[in-house]
């Protein structure tokens, strides 16, 4: 649990800096997680592993062992369904959610939720004008830090207690520990990781964090002076919470983590950031205000072009010029019928603008695929699957669902109590989807159960795990 000590010393260090809001808000988040969890299944996977409860089973940290941390989660209210009880008990649903609440509760890490897929940039803090050092705003933004880690970098990251390095070593110490009482302390580790890195990958599903559109974050957004951040976020918060957050659409599958934040340069496959980044504007990569009062039909289009702060949604070469002169504009939407903006031609400027509605549309189609992405991203760091048979006292453990490369194969044997030892290990190199790592003899017990730490075929690092009843 040291990496989750680490991250909890800092978010009580910075517990009252003032910040601004950098992300989908918490409620959104942890909703956005638990239907992740439910279209990953889950429940099957810590199942699988032994925990008979799956996303219910009971797992403990003993509050001596982490005690920064319990102290970041105290923040939190307990009705919120993620705050471990006095003994440092909870479901292993409601770790996973604890992950996600926390991995920006620090302005450090809030700003390395951002990715730019054009540039390949992170979060870089917008400069204050004269008339923002007269706002409230102002606090805000120096407490922001002046630049982030690009969100997929910021997963792998070794400066990042609750990335990919940290869900790994937790979760082979949640097959490899000998007692029940040390894996199911280090699966709620696992599970606290596997929710920071949802969280980071979810933030891009939002337009601000994908477009370069730092300035969004530091719009009021309530009458508090000091409450500041994304009116599109906070909008999404009011209108769905947690427990309205919808079910996951489509869940892709990738070969990389990376691969669920962007494709660009890897694969034809979108990221979450390539789909976001060209299907929405956010409040302030609108495009500009232009002269149009004589412009001809013909040049039209190009006048259009020239507007666009980013290339991508590609206005119409035709707008309702005539309806849009009415008071209220028009509606830009898209081949599915949801809003982009709105627009109204006023003399013979053409403005455009996003207000609530239409950012609740873009919310109701976004937050699906977002919790889809969330989804394939679980399953995927949930993939290692080992084979196991047994006969004449041996275990011969094959590779299952995906190829192997280099790492080690470790078999314990677990007796009646569930304690587990470990009855020999092995150097392997590779193995196909099916091959066999090797053959280690086991002798008595109840359960053996294989464990495999290295890369798999596409190079990625993995924990890969099987378990099988002995004779």
């Amino acid at each position: 649990m040291s990496r989750i000590v680490i991250l909890a010393a800092v978010l009580a260090a910075a517990a009252a800096a003032p910040r601004p809001a950098h992300a989908w808000e918490t409620s959104t988040h942890v909703g956005l997680t638990e239907q992740a969890a439910l279209a990953a299944d889950a429940d099957a996977w810590l199942r699988q592993l032994g925990f008979r409860g799956g996303l219910f089973e009971p797992l403990v940290v003993p509050p001596a062992d982490a005690p920064e941390l319990f102290d970041a989660l105290a923040n939190h209210s307990p009705v919120d369904g993620f705050v471990p009880d006095l003994r440092g008990q909870q479901t292993a649903l409601a770790w996973l959610l604890a992950g996600s609440a926390i991995a920006d509760a620090t302005p450090g890490w809030a700003a390395n939720h951002f990715f730019d897929p054009s540039t390949g940039a992170g979060w870089q803090r917008p400069s204050g004008s004269l008339v923002d050092k007269l706002r409230a705003t102002a606090r805000a933004r120096a407490a922001a830090p002046a630049r982030g880690v690009p969100a997929p970098d910021w997963i792998a990251s070794g400066a990042n207690p609750l990335g990919l390095a940290g869900f790994l070593d937790q979760y082979e110490k949640a097959v490899a520990g000998a007692t029940p009482g040390e894996r199911s302390r280090a699966m709620a580790g696992a599970l606290v990781a596997a929710g920071a890195v949802l969280h980071a990958l979810g933030d891009l599903g939002s337009p601000s964090h994908v477009r370069a559109d730092y300035a969004a974050h530091f719009d009021p957004v309530s009458p508090a002076a000091d409450d500041v951040g994304s009116r599109f976020e906070r909008l999404a918060a009011i209108a769905w919470g947690r427990l309205g957050v919808p079910a996951a659409t489509a869940v892709p599958r990738r070969a990389t983590a990376r691969a669920f934040f962007t494709g660009a340069g890897t694969s034809t496959d979108a990221g979450l950031a390539d789909w976001t980044a060209a299907r929405w504007f956010s409040e302030h990569t609108l495009p500009r205000t232009v002269e149009v009062g004589r412009v001809n039909a013909k040049a039209l289009p190009a006048v259009l072009a020239r507007s666009l702060v980013r290339p991508a949604p590609a206005l119409p070469s035709r707008l309702s010029m005539i309806v849009a002169t009415q008071p209220q504009g028009t509606t830009l939407r898209d081949p599915a019928g949801v809003c982009l903006a709105r627009y109204r031609r006023d003399g013979g400027q053409l403005a455009w603008w996003l207000d609530d509605a239409c950012e609740l549309e873009q919310a109701a189609t976004i937050l699906p695929v977002v919790a889809g992405y969330e989804a394939g991203l679980l399953a995927w760091l949930a993939r290692g699957q080992l084979a196991l048979q047994v006969a004449d006292g041996k275990v011969t453990v094959s590779a299952r669902g995906l190829g192997l490369g280099a790492g080690t194969l470790t078999v314990f044997r677990e007796d009646g109590r569930g304690v587990r030892a470990s009855a020999g290990t092995a150097t392997i190199t590779s193995a196909t989807d099916g091959g066999a790592l090797g053959t280690i003899a086991v002798g008595g017990g109840r359960f053996a159960v294989a464990l495999f730490r290295g890369v798999d075929d596409a190079g990625e690092p993995v924990v890969a795990f099987g378990r099988v009843e002995l004779p």
